[in-house]
């Protein structure tokens, strides 16, 4: 099965996972045995080992640590998400912890799919992977995201 990657956890199970950064073979083994064919890399430098697992589809947003994601990486990572829940394959997405840039991005996407408002996506996400979305800049992504949407 592989070894889960650390801080791993659905958000929408079989459709979108956060994740911190992969950094063992094992942990590509595990997210291609649970159906995530694509990894969003919101690091600056990619997950060590991916080139070795062609099947699994690398995207590469670079987000500054602690810094949130700009509009244009929000809208790319939905539409990825789409794209591949569209086709029945799952999206894993991963910064270095798996809190703070992870967290803004998944907020962003249950904004976008489940309906919510900025606040109760936050909320849900932090009960699902509690410690995500640790600055002010990033939960104001995620309601600047709302009010891009709405």
């Amino acid at each position: 099965m592989g070894a889960q990657p650390p801080n791993f956890s659905w958000v929408l199970p079989g459709r979108l996972a956060g994740m911190a950064l992969p950094r063992l073979p094992a942990h590509y083994q595990f997210l291609l045995a649970q159906g995530v064919r694509h990894l969003v890399s919101l690091t600056e430098h990619g997950p060590p080992h991916g080139d070795r697992f062609p099947e699994l589809a690398q995207h590469r947003l670079r987000v500054p640590d602690f810094c949130p994601p700009d509009p244009q990486q929000i809208d790319r990572f939905v539409q990825i998400v789409d794209q591949a829940n569209a086709r029945g394959e799952a999206v894993g997405v991963h910064c270095a912890l798996g809190f703070g840039r992870t967290g803004t991005m998944l907020a962003c996407y249950l904004v976008k799919d489940q309906g919510l408002a900025a606040g109760d996506a936050i909320s849900e996400i932090r009960r699902l992977r509690p410690g995500s979305i640790e600055t002010y800049e990033q939960e104001k992504a995620v309601f600047q995201f709302y009010q891009r949407t709405k």
